[in-house]
């Protein structure tokens, strides 16, 4: 059976190709007015909520904290509840995001005592220099 090519004629109508009434004229836009110039982001509504400050009674004070920190501390007091969907988030959040520039600076300064540590431990002399011990057999042998 061989198949005929058909002759495309510039009135057929299907799929991909609409009729010439209904076809985007040249030179015109299918979304003449575009975006709106009032219309915000999702992203950008969503910073501005949760940017909102919200009052807050804490032992008897009143203050006025973003809604994300209220949202994060009502989450923190759920998990120190031992709810389990607030402390699996809670945990998660703390290793994605848990890294702060305070504790890395503490983490730079106990490096650097353990340098030094380690510095005079390599300057001092040790017992039974000379031997040194297998890990397999606990076997001691000789180095020369």
């Amino acid at each position: 059976m061989v198949r005929q090519k058909r002759k495309i004629s510039d009135g057929t109508v299907g799929y991909g190709r609409p009729p010439k009434a209904t076809q985007f004229k040249k030179g015109k836009s299918g979304n003449p007015r575009g975006r709106p110039k009032g219309s915000r982001s999702i992203g950008l509504v969503l910073q501005e909520v949760l940017g909102q400050r919200i009052a807050v009674t804490e032992n008897g004070k009143t203050r006025r904290l973003p809604a994300l920190e209220v949202m994060l501390r009502r989450l923190a007091n759920d998990a120190m509840r031992s709810e389990p969907v607030a402390l699996k988030l809670m945990l998660s959040l703390f290793d994605r995001y848990g890294e702060s520039p305070e504790a890395t600076i503490k983490l730079d300064e106990i490096l650097e005592e353990d340098k030094a540590i380690l510095a005079n431990f390599l300057k001092m002399p040790t017992k039974g220099a000379g031997r040194t011990q297998t890990r397999k057999s606990g076997a001691h042998r000789d180095v020369g």
